[in-house]
């Protein structure tokens, strides 16, 4: 191995960074769980990494400076993979080279399915490369690892483990000595002999829900192992508030902000990393459609027309049409405020939403989103309008013939 620099292990530690910023831009998901884990160089580490399952991914910066970016993501979406594979608790007894085998076949086979968002389907749209040495067997795709681990057992393998000692910088950085560690020969790191107690578990696993969650608000953007997290019920939508959904959807499209693999982050460019970049096409308009039939009650529309009141300084406009089943009242930016605060509006026939969405189309109005506030028993153009749908319910309500709903 060739001596590193200080400067070297700087710059290393640098392109991990720049890689997590990545992966939290790309896939919130997977993101998100790097973000919660210290990235720590370790020189004595006979392997590119290594992983406590919870607080740390040790690495070798003078291994991993060897990898191109899309295989040093590579390992970083390995090490994170063990957290939510558990591969530790699920042992179960299991003989641990051959279990170490199957977990690594099963979690590389996931990996190497991460794709670039928004990439063509055609050519190599994969986020990021298997390292040369790496376990990885086609026959494997979307086998768990208790059946790779079965198949293992029906072969004489080639191979037995080799135990190293290992010596890892600790929480103060003092030296953590590790013997008799079993090396599984998979090309990508060491599975540590440390378990998780009762409490870290849960720790770990409100953690994976608290991705699951970063995944749900941006819009469910990005790759997620959708299947494990169901057979674990973990993929159960969480309880998010409606104000921070609505704000979330509705400023995203306000400010045209999208990602773009054409419009680079050059903040990690330096890094030989591409981060889709955000970028603004138009700064857009806001309607509002307030049904006044009686559906929604004073209390709902009154906390709901805060939340309008709170989008003013994000859009260049915003224009309310009150109606129920004719238009009732059309509302300008400039009178809104006191409109909203007096929380008085036309209304409290049946509800029609064909006159809304001909008004809209008849002024030219053009939102860049749309929003409706109704329980959705009501009619609907046939065709769906150019622009985001976006309707605000309450709990008991109708289903739309297109658009996002969100319940209030």
């Amino acid at each position: 191995m060739n001596p590193i620099s200080p400067s070297q292990i700087h710059a290393e530690s640098e392109r991990l960074a720049a890689l997590r910023m990545q992966m939290l831009e790309m896939h919130p998901f997977w993101g998100y769980l790097l973000l919660q884990v210290k990235l720590v160089p370790a020189l004595r580490l006979p392997t590119f990494a290594a992983t406590d399952m919870m607080n740390h991914i040790w690495f070798n910066p003078a291994l991993t400076r060897d990898l191109n970016s899309r295989e040093l993501g590579f390992v970083l979406a390995h090490e994170i993979c063990h957290q939510v594979f558990s591969t530790m608790e699920r042992q179960n007894g299991r003989e641990k080279f051959k279990w170490n085998m199957a977990t690594d076949y099963a979690i590389n086979g996931m990996v190497a399915d991460i794709t670039i968002p928004g990439a063509s389907q055609w050519g190599d749209n994969r986020l990021y490369q298997l390292p040369e040495g790496g376990l990885f067997n086609p026959k494997y795709h979307d086998w768990i690892a208790e059946v790779i681990y079965e198949d293992l057992c029906r072969k004489e393998l080639k191979t037995g483990p080799v135990v190293v000692n290992v010596v890892l910088p600790g929480w103060n950085g003092e030296e953590v000595p590790l013997p008799g560690v079993s090396d599984h020969h998979g090309g990508i790191d060491l599975h540590l002999p440390l378990e998780l107690n009762a409490d870290q578990q849960d720790l770990l696993r409100q953690r994976i829900l608290a991705a699951v969650e970063n995944y749900h608000a941006n819009s469910d953007r990005g790759d997620i192992p959708e299947e494990l997290l169901r057979s674990t019920g973990l993929l159960v939508p969480p309880k998010i508030p409606w104000q921070r959904v609505l704000h979330h959807y509705a400023d995203t499209i306000l400010n045209g902000d999208d990602y773009s693999l054409a419009h680079p982050n050059k903040r990690y460019l330096t890094q030989d990393v591409i981060v889709p970049g955000r970028y603004s096409e138009s700064i857009g308009n806001l309607v509002v459609a307030l049904d006044t039939s009686g559906s929604m009650t004073e209390e709902e529309i009154r906390e709901v027309a805060g939340e309008i009141r709170g989008m003013v300084p994000s859009t260049q406009d915003i224009t309310l049409i009150v109606a129920d089943s004719v238009i009732q009242q059309v509302i300008p930016l400039e009178h809104l405020e006191e409109v909203l605060a007096s929380g008085m509006f036309r209304g409290g026939g049946g509800t029609d939403h064909v006159c809304v969405f001909e008004y809209i189309a008849r002024h030219h109005l053009n939102p860049r989103i749309f929003i409706g506030l109704s329980d959705l028993c009501s009619c609907f153009p046939e065709k769906k309008p150019p622009y985001p749908v976006l309707w605000l319910v309450p709990e008991i309500h109708a289903d739309p013939p297109w658009g996002k709903v969100i319940e209030l």
